[in-house]
């Protein structure tokens, strides 16, 4: 059954690790909600946490990290938006285990990295997700 009704949930992550809880939560929630196999949402919250905890090491104390999670009908998409030019490992030399399409942009002093998850059976129909 595919839900009917899509959110868009935007999180503001203070330098401090004790925020990514939060992340995983609505993370978690919105996988569920898609009905994406357990294996496949560990592997999604997994990547994510690891790239926000390397980004939190790159910002001062007072920046801020922005996480936008997005429901569709075939995907999760989720935006992560780090001031500068983001941590080393946003520069993605290696896949990223559970994400189907990676996008790396710096635009206006922030580096974006959007992060497609394809939602089982959209496997065939990975040109939808751009």
């Amino acid at each position: 059954m595919t839900p009917t009704e899509h959110c868009r949930v935007e999180l503001k992550i203070p330098n401090d690790s004790r925020a990514l809880g939060a992340v995983h939560g609505a993370l978690q929630h919105t996988a569920r909600h898609l009905g994406l196999p357990s294996g496949e949402e560990e592997k999604l919250i997994t990547v994510v946490k690891r790239l926000l905890s390397s980004a939190l090491t790159s910002i001062s104390e007072n920046q801020e990290l922005v996480v936008l999670i997005q429901e569709h009908p075939n995907r999760i998409e989720i935006v992560l938006a780090c001031p500068g030019n983001g941590p080393e490992d946003w520069n993605l030399k290696r896949p990223l285990p559970g994400i189907d399409q990676v996008e790396r942009e710096v635009s206006s002093g922030r580096t974006y990295l959007k992060l497609v998850k394809l939602l089982p059976g959209a496997m065939g129909s990975s040109s939808s997700a751009n």
